[in-house]
């Protein structure tokens, strides 16, 4: 890694580093999935954190696949990039 990489990071002011950290997290995550795979509704909760009640409400944010009328499943990269975007507003 270069030099003036790790002086761009340093100048990260404190209160960013937080989200820049999830961001980075979320963007190691992603390469590792070799397809954009689909999650479940326990799945997602996990990976966010969050209830399944708030995965339910929000589907058609976290880009909600509807494979039949009671079983719908979600795309890694879609719900990954929702914890990319909750770090920053930390």
């Amino acid at each position: 890694m270069p030099s003036d990489t790790l002086a761009v990071l340093d100048a990260i002011p404190a209160e960013h580093v937080p989200a820049a950290i999830m961001r980075l997290s979320a963007r190691m995550l992603a390469p590792a999935q070799a397809t954009d795979d689909l999650l479940s509704v326990d799945e997602a909760a996990t990976l966010l954190k969050a209830s399944k009640r708030w995965v339910y409400t929000h589907a058609d944010e976290l880009g909600v696949v509807r494979l039949s009328s009671r079983k719908i499943v979600f795309p890694r990269r879609t719900v990954l990039t929702r914890v990319a975007r909750r770090g920053r507003r930390s």
